[in-house]
């Protein structure tokens, strides 16, 4: 029987085609994408090795261009021996670090019996877990070279402490206490403190990375399950700790000798009562403290991996074991470290800190007058003014034993700008400096300022005016402190003018290096030999000529720049493509830069700290600017420790007059070294100074990290030395210290009832001291003049002169010395500061001055001067008037002179005002 047969099912040819074909996109899909993929890493892999070729080709750049610098100024060692311990420090210590923190890390990640957790309990533990083979080796790589990068830029930064103690030479001096050669506190044990912190510094990476990594590799965690750490995990960590508290140990040893300079107690800088008695046995307990918790977590690692299986702890007791150790450290640090010293201190020594105190007291002032130089020279003379004369001998007494000034260096920096400065592209820095020459056989005060470049005034600034045709300053200006032009009232100028007055020859005027240039300023000066172009501004025509004169930089101070790649090296530099691509430079051009003094002097003795005061002298007709430079430490042990800043900082540096000193802490300061950079060739040379009578260890050691770098004494040029003065700055600290310092006996020390201090600037709205004063005059107010630095002292209500303190400040026999006139507590005069308000409350002087202030002028008040005369003081304080219109300056109108108890005088003249003052005081003659 015939059955039809079941219809046959075709295949579906459409249906498997577009599965083939959507099969076939999506492949080319993925391919793409893995195409893309590849791509983008191999693109962001390409642009990562740039950017580290960049970088470091800027590195080599910067050494490539520093060296050079170095070797125009020829002090290239000095550089080279900078570098090499960088590098050193930077290698040993990052290399250490690097070590610690990879074999951690190597350690983590090999821990044989991890926890265990699931991707549903710990997902993202369970995702790194999961992921982290694929970047392992790039993960240890970061892990290992961050660590080393930051402690070994640490390290290398310290390269001076590493340098000192590498070349530390006995001070053949020793400190009461440890009874140890001062080069120890000074040179050796800043080193071993560091090498402590650097090492406790990269083990305390290996703790973080052991924490944070153990977490992630499942060497412990807070919850889910009932195993909470592994015996891996408990053996490593025991091991990091152990050896921190090492460290710790060898912390709290050397922590013993900073004692020395502790200020957490006593009254003084130095070990106290409580330092000596509590402190110090501290110290002990807890080095043997942190040493047996050492012992105790190494023991831990130890059993925590089974080598004694009789002792075998577990899980829970090796953590109780390890934090106990650590618990241990803690309590005992609190309770022998921080509460034994504070019981000592508030229920023995505060009680009967007046009788502890003093043995303290004595060897703070020894070591402190040592120190800052004050252990000699110093005479002081009681000032009784029973001692004085007749008016008449007094008058002819101001006037021979001091040179008065009625030139203000604080104030008439505008006149000389508006008088001298010639075109607008030159100027006078905003205080005069003061110098002393012989002139007519006389030695004469003299106020003086370069005329320097003003890179904002050139005419049509473009990058050929500012940097080849408008390259230097030119010339000086001169005046005597002590007298005006009575026809104008204006500065009598030695030198000056154009064509030039020269009073003080300078046969070489033009200024290539001065403070008016920045940090980044440079210029390119120079031509061939033989070449008779000549492209830079020299001064303008004399005489009124529109011809202006110019010239070609004839020294080698530069860094020659005449090759193709010298040039591509400073255009990166100064990240400046003209210097490559100019065609006015030529095969002999030089790059002048880094061109402002005491920045010269800092990069060629960085070890050195710089006086804010840096002045110009005349040598030879050569302009010279002279920098005195001081070697400092806060370790001398027993000193007082001086905030530099506060102590030097008078109301000049506060309205940045002046460079004010950075604020750190010193109590050793020497000022062994004079530096001279050459105006015209920015040579920079460095000389020893007064190293027969007051030799300084501390400049010993650096002269034998950079032997030849400091010339002696003998090599000062003859002209060169009378311009060489007493430092502005360690006077000023000298002063704050002498007003404790001048008390002797311990007891009255510890009482205070005797301190001076420093009296404030009356004549400014600043809080600040007032400036210390160079001037010719008497030291005791009878005797002959000498070139001074000097400043009046007050009680402590800063109501009553205390006492007036000068420094011989010229070279020669008596340079340095010290002499203090201690007034009567009940008749020494008036302070500054009451002279002031006695000059403001005058009805007469107001009036006057109120008459002055009318109409389109300004009163101007000078600085007040302080004069020892005949066993009283005299003060003096010129009066200027300025008109309120632009380009003026100011002019002596009015002197106001103040002696002893009289009433303040006011004249037109400074010997009428000085004679009516002491007839004022004295009667008439």
């Amino acid at each position: 029987m015939f059955s039809p047969s079941k219809p046959v099912a075709k295949p579906a040819a459409g249906g498997a085609i577009t599965r083939l074909i959507t099969a076939g996109s999506s492949v080319q899909r993925a391919h793409r994408r893995g195409a893309l993929k590849r791509w983008l890493v191999r693109l962001i892999a390409v642009v990562a090795v740039l950017a580290v070729l960049w970088a470091l080709f800027l590195v080599i750049v910067r050494i490539a261009t520093t060296q050079m610098w170095f070797d125009s100024v020829r002090h290239g060692a000095v550089y080279r021996t900078t570098v090499e311990a960088q590098i050193l420090l930077f290698c040993v210590f990052g290399v250490i670090a690097s070590l610690v923190s990879g074999l951690t890390m190597l350690a983590v990640r090999r821990m044989r019996s991890p926890l265990y957790f699931s991707q549903d309990d710990d997902t993202i533990r369970w995702i790194f877990r999961k992921y982290e083979p694929r970047v392992s080796r790039l993960l240890v790589l970061a892990v290992a070279v961050v660590p080393g990068i930051l402690v070994g830029r640490r390290a290398a930064s310290a390269w001076q402490t590493y340098l000192m103690w590498r070349h530390a030479a006995p001070w053949h001096a020793t400190d009461p206490l440890f009874h140890k050669d001062i080069s120890f506190f000074v040179e050796v044990y800043p080193f071993h403190a560091l090498v402590v912190a650097l090492l406790s510094q990269a083990l305390s990476y290996g703790l973080w990375i052991a924490v944070v990594g153990g977490y992630w590799y499942g060497g412990w965690r807070l919850r889910r399950g009932r195993q909470k750490v592994t015996r891996e995990f408990i053996r490593l960590m025991s091991l990091l700790l152990a050896g921190y508290l090492v460290l710790k140990a060898a912390n709290y040893w050397l922590s013993r000798y900073a004692l020395t300079t502790s200020s957490a107690h006593g009254p003084v800088t130095g070990p106290s009562y409580t330092d000596v008695h509590a402190g110090l046995p501290s110290t002990y307990v807890l080095t043997a403290v942190a040493i047996g918790c050492a012992l105790a977590l190494l023991a831990n690692a130890i059993l925590a991996d089974g080598v004694l299986p009789r002792r075998r702890f577990t899980p829970r007791g090796r953590v109780r074991l390890l934090a106990g150790a650590l618990v241990l450290m803690l309590v005992v640090s609190g309770v022998v470290g921080a509460a034994w010293p504070a019981l000592v201190y508030h229920f023995r020594e505060a009680p009967s800190a007046a009788k502890l105190d003093l043995s303290e007291i004595t060897h703070n002032q020894e070591a402190t007058r040592a120190a800052f130089d004050l252990d000699r020279d110093v005479t002081t003379i009681p000032y009784d003014p029973s001692s004085t004369t007749q008016s008449a001998a007094l008058v002819k007494l101001a006037s021979t034993t001091a040179q008065i000034s009625v030139i203000d260096p604080n104030q008439l920096s505008p006149t000389f700008n508006v008088q001298q400065q010639l075109q607008a592209y030159y100027g006078f820095k905003s205080t005069l400096d003061i110098g002393n020459y012989d002139i007519g056989g006389y030695s004469q005060d003299v106020a003086l300022a370069v005329r320097e470049l003003r890179a904002g005034g050139i005419p049509k600034p473009s990058w050929v005016n500012n940097h080849l045709v408008y390259t230097h300053g030119y010339g000086i200006v001169a005046a005597p402190t002590d007298k005006v032009d009575p026809k104008t009232e204006s500065p009598v100028y030695l030198n000056g003018g154009n064509p030039p007055s020269q009073e003080i020859p300078v046969t070489r005027p033009q200024v290539y290096f001065s403070p008016s240039f920045g940090a980044s300023s440079y210029s390119i000066a120079g031509q061939p030999a033989g070449s008779h172009e000549q492209l830079e501004f020299d001064h303008p025509g004399s005489n009124g000529s529109p011809k202006s004169a110019h010239t070609t930089y004839q020294g080698d101070g530069g860094i020659p720049i005449g090759s193709t790649l010298r040039r591509l090296l400073f255009a990166v530099q100064e990240r400046d493509p003209n210097i490559l691509f100019s065609s006015e430079l030529n095969s002999a051009s030089q790059l002048l830069t880094l061109r402002d003094p005491r920045a010269r002097v800092a990069k060629v003795a960085p070890w050195l700290t710089l006086d804010g005061d840096v002045y110009p002298a005349v040598v030879s007709g050569h302009i010279e600017w002279i920098v005195d430079g001081y070697t400092t430490t806060a370790n001398y042990p027993d000193s007082q420790l001086v905030n530099l800043h506060t102590a030097s900082r008078t109301s000049l540096t506060a309205l940045g007059a002046s460079i004010a000193q950075p604020s750190t802490q010193v109590n050793y300061l020497q000022n062994s070294v004079k530096a001279v950079v050459d105006a015209y060739t920015g040579k920079v040379t460095l000389y020893q100074w007064d190293q027969t009578r007051h030799p300084d260890p501390l400049l010993k050691t650096w002269e034998s990290v950079f032997p030849g770098l400091v010339r002696p004494q003998a090599a000062i040029p003859p002209a060169l030395l009378p311009q060489l003065r007493y430092p502005t700055d360690l006077f000023n600290v000298q002063r704050a210290l002498l007003a404790k310092y001048h008390v002797t006996e311990a007891a009255n020390f510890y009482s205070g009832n005797d301190f001076w201090t420093v009296p404030g600037d009356p004549t400014t709205s600043s809080s600040a001291s007032l400036p210390s004063r160079y001037s010719s005059m008497s030291a005791d107010g009878f005797g002959a003049q000498r070139y001074s630095l000097s400043s009046p002292m007050v009680t402590l209500n800063g109501q009553q002169l205390a006492a007036f303190v000068s420094v011989s400040a010229e070279p020669g026999p008596d340079y340095g010395k010290f002499t203090v006139l201690e007034y009567p507590s009940a008749s020494g005069g008036e302070s500054p500061a009451q002279v002031q308000n006695d000059i403001e409350s005058n009805t007469s002087i107001t009036e006057q001055l109120t008459l002055q202030r009318g109409g389109n002028s300004k009163v101007v008040l000078g600085s007040l001067e302080a004069i020892p005369v005949g066993g009283r003081v005299l003060y003096v304080e010129p009066v200027y008037t300025q008109s309120s219109a632009g380009g003026s300056f100011p002019v002596l109108r009015h002197v106001i002179a103040l002696y002893a108890n009289g009433d303040p005088s006011f004249e037109d003249n400074l010997p009428a005002a000085v004679r009516d003052a002491i007839e004022s005081a004295t009667g008439p003659p």
